[in-house]
């Protein structure tokens, strides 16, 4: 009995049927291995831009959160004088180095409608607190406002123009307005304007 076994024979390549050579191989290595590099880098720079985009963003939603915030209080401020927590009498209006305490009106969600806020930079942050009471209470719980801040610069306006120091005849009086200047690590300073019981 035959038993016929398959028999491959081996084809010779045609035209139109070569492979590569091994040259083509390495520019092709090569070239894939550039475009790979373009690519990544490409990417790490888009991913950096984006990043920084998102920390710019966040900057001025912070700033622009304290803007309207800080807006609010000053033109709302009222010719109130208060007392401070040691029994001692402040002013309507108190302006210190690095930070300023305010009364203010126009709450329509407690009552009184009135309540006293203090602004105040604590060598990193820009802050803002408001007092339980009026009258003889510290002030509460302290809520960030901007972060990252390495200086703030406060000045008044009256009668004589601006100035750096406030002091008034008067214990009910107020600035006519604030200029506030935020220096941070990451950026320019900003120089805000506020009008004071517009």
């Amino acid at each position: 009995m035959n038993h016929c076994l398959p028999h491959f024979r081996r084809r010779t390549p045609g035209k139109g049927q070569s492979g590569f050579t091994l040259v083509e191989m390495l520019v092709a290595l090569l070239v894939f291995g550039i475009i790979a590099s373009v690519a990544t880098a490409l990417v790490t720079t888009s991913s950096r831009s984006f990043a920084r985009s998102e920390q710019a963003l966040a900057d001025l939603g912070s700033l622009e959160t304290m803007r309207m915030t800080l807006a609010a209080d000053l033109g709302q401020a009222a010719a109130r004088p208060s007392i401070a927590a040691d029994g001692g009498r402040l002013p309507a209006f108190v302006l210190m180095p690095q930070g300023l305490v305010l009364v203010r009106r126009g709450l329509s969600h407690q009552l009184p409608a009135i309540e006293k806020i203090a602004w105040g930079f604590d060598g990193h942050r820009l802050l803002r607190q408001t007092f339980p009471a009026l009258d003889g209470s510290p002030p509460g719980r302290a809520v960030v406002m901007v972060n990252d801040v390495t200086a703030i610069k406060l000045r008044v306006a009256d009668d004589r123009g601006w100035q750096t120091r406030w002091e008034p005849l008067q214990p009910e009086s107020l600035p006519r307005a604030i200029e506030l200047t935020v220096q941070r690590t990451s950026s320019p300073p900003v120089t805000l304007r506020f009008t004071v019981g517009a």
